[in-house]
């Protein structure tokens, strides 16, 4: 499996299945060094040292589906989003940080509710300066290149290992520099509501549903 019109360095295709049932997917690395030096992972048991960035190094996906030609051929949004992750990461890492900053309220009373907040691991209200860029709390694990698009670019989700639920994670969804989603899981609906695919999607998964057969369920006593 090959890629097709490949503009973007260093990706290649790799199969995260098996050889009997491959799954065939475009992954690479992506230098972003203004995330140096984030949070990346500790171990559970918290005596090991905690991992951040080294040399902006950070996983990159690319969604593609294979063409005629049986090759991933990348978008011409894709590559652009790519230059721009690459050409402006100050300036969206800032738009990131100061959008949680915003909603980090939100994720305390919401999803975060029920959790201990007055533990170590957490970031408080009060520390939430201009200043606070959460570099020890949170950092990129990957980054993902959308199908996507919308005004000549495609969305990226990023997912963040964070220091205060280092089972699961914390994923940012953007768009050029926009931040449109901040949440334990990113929500593929949210791009859909953005770039007005939404109705669309909906009535897409809605026929697909409606097509599908279930076996009759059998009533209790019956053994064959």
């Amino acid at each position: 499996m090959e890629i097709g019109n490949n503009r973007i360095p260093g990706i290649r295709v790799e199969n995260i299945g098996t050889k009997q049932k491959p799954r065939n997917v475009i992954k690479g690395v992506v230098s972003l060094s203004c995330w140096n030096d984030h949070f990346l992972y500790e171990e559970a048991d918290r005596l090991m040292k905690t991992k951040v960035v080294t040399d902006g190094l950070i996983a990159l996906w690319i969604d593609s589906e294979t063409g005629i030609d049986d090759k991933f051929n990348l978008s011409d949004e894709q590559v652009n989003t790519y230059s721009f992750l690459v050409e402006n990461q100050l300036k969206l890492r800032q738009s990131m940080l100061d959008e949680l900053k915003k909603q980090f309220p939100r994720l305390l009373s919401g999803e975060y509710a029920s959790w201990e907040q007055d533990a170590p691991f957490f970031s408080r209200l009060p520390d939430l300066t201009p200043e606070f860029d959460f570099k020890s709390y949170i950092g990129p694990a990957s980054i993902t290149i959308c199908k996507d698009v919308k005004d000549g670019a495609a969305y990226v989700i990023w997912n963040f290992r964070c220091l205060w639920d280092t089972e699961h994670s914390l994923d940012f969804i953007t768009h050029n520099e926009r931040v449109i989603e901040i949440a334990p899981e990113a929500d593929p609906w949210t791009i859909y509501r953005d770039n007005g695919t939404y109705e669309q999607k909906n009535k897409a998964y809605k026929d697909k549903i409606s097509t599908l057969t279930f076996p009759k369920q059998k009533k209790w006593w019956q053994f064959w």
